[in-house]
């Protein structure tokens, strides 16, 4: 029974889909800048969640989208004398690039922004016939937070309308509470070429709407899971719901996945600390894509984890010994018996997986496994039950060790 904690009732739930399709909302990348290793341990996490959702036989769709409205991107392009397509078409190619690397499967929909203004206009339009929008006095359209009672649920902070304050969540992260924020910004000249010619005015959207519409076009107002970092839950998804419930009336997803951050080194990962690093500068330092993919693996998505240097060499390693395991299981021609071992590892990792994907038991499993193989030689049917558990641990964790 697989069981998944869900960041509104913080509490371990049973999973139970709405229908026979599995819809999953994935935050994708924002691309004005190389996607960093912290970014993609919750792309990691994302891929493992859907590879397992299949091997337990659900159907599934997964869209993830594609952040090519916002802020910093705009500001980006105009630094580097660049349009925004032009900045954001590079940056999603490397993406994607990234995670061919990675080995990391394609959503069934990588929605843009850009291509999305037409259907944040229309729940915009809603939410303003429902009373939960306004026009501000800089022509902007702002969302009412004190017409939706629920504000705060999911980070389970209380507000005060009005009130502006820092408060630490159980994260430990600085957690800004605001008032209304922005669903149409009003256009300014800062925002150069990005502007649409909308019956709400000339403009563009706030970042937030664009999820809501995306989501909503993919999935429709009411899917299973919605899974972002850690620093997504507020504000970014608190306002998505505050959204989808002044256009529609509902929560969008059953169940809210948030994975934690990095540490690198034990540091918080910055770039004034000089240990910021993407997926590409550690390539270029050496180190082999899995084993990146491995130690971001090590420890359960809502555990903090520490990655080093030490921890890259000894994944490289263990993945090395269990691939020469492999080898050896396809050559085998013995007569040991191997069925207690494979069903028990079986058993262990189906389990670890089930308790809200514990990715880092499910790992251990596998260097357990594979620890016990050492020194066996089985029988022909031995040796094809070792390597289909081998390719069903694999197939989930998404480690390469076929290729």
């Amino acid at each position: 029974m697989l069981k998944l904690f869900n960041t509104l009732t913080r509490e371990k739930e049973k999973f139970e889909p709405e229908g026979e399709v599995v819809g999953i909302y994935t935050c994708g990348p924002s691309v004005y800048q190389y996607a960093h290793i912290g970014n993609f341990r919750t792309f990691i996490f994302e891929d493992v969640l859907v590879r397992y959702l299949r091997f337990k036989g659900y159907k599934v769709k997964r869209v993830m989208n594609i952040t090519d409205i916002e802020d910093k991107a705009i500001e980006t392009a105009r630094k580097e004398g660049k349009t925004l397509r032009e900045l954001t078409e590079y940056y999603s190619k490397v993406f994607f690039e990234d995670m061919k690397t990675l080995a990391l499967i394609d959503a069934d929909v990588f929605p843009r922004a850009t291509e999305h203004v037409p259907e944040i206009i229309e729940i915009i339009k809603k939410m303003i016939g429902r009373g939960f929008a306004y026009r501000g006095k800089d022509g902007s359209i702002y969302y009412d937070v004190s017409k939706f009672r629920d504000y705060g649920k999911l980070s389970h902070l209380k507000l005060r309308m009005g009130k502006k304050k820092i408060k630490r969540d159980e994260w430990g992260e600085d957690t800004s509470i605001v008032s209304d924020f922005a669903l149409w910004k009003s256009y300014e000249k800062p925002d150069g070429e990005v502007f649409w010619e909308t019956e709400l005015g000339k403009g563009r959207p706030g970042w937030h709407i664009e999820c809501s519409a995306m989501s909503t076009k993919h999935l429709g107002t009411r899917f299973d899971i919605h899974i972002g970092g850690v620093d997504n839950i507020f504000p970014h998804h608190e306002n998505v719901i505050a959204q989808n419930f002044g256009a529609f009336g509902e929560n969008p997803s059953k169940y809210w996945l948030h994975c934690r951050h990095l540490m690198i080194e034990g540091r918080k990962m910055s770039k004034s600390a000089g240990n910021f690093y993407t997926l590409r500068d550690l390539i270029g330092m050496g180190y082999e894509p899995m084993a990146i993919k491995y130690l971001l693996l090590t420890a359960s998505y809502r555990r903090r984890l520490n990655f080093t240097f030490e921890g890259l060499r000894e994944a490289s390693k263990k993945i090395e010994n269990t691939c020469d395991i492999i080898e050896t299981m396809k050559k085998a021609d013995g007569t040991d018996d191997t069925k207690k071992i494979v069903k028990k590892a079986r058993k262990r990792f189906e389990r670890a997986m089930d308790d809200n994907l514990n990715t880092g038991k499910a790992l251990k499993v596998l260097e357990e496994f594979t620890d016990a193989l050492q020194g066996i030689n089985p029988d022909k049917k031995g040796s094809a039950e070792t390597l289909d558990t081998f390719r069903m641990f694999d197939s989930i964790l998404g480690l390469g060790l076929f290729s």
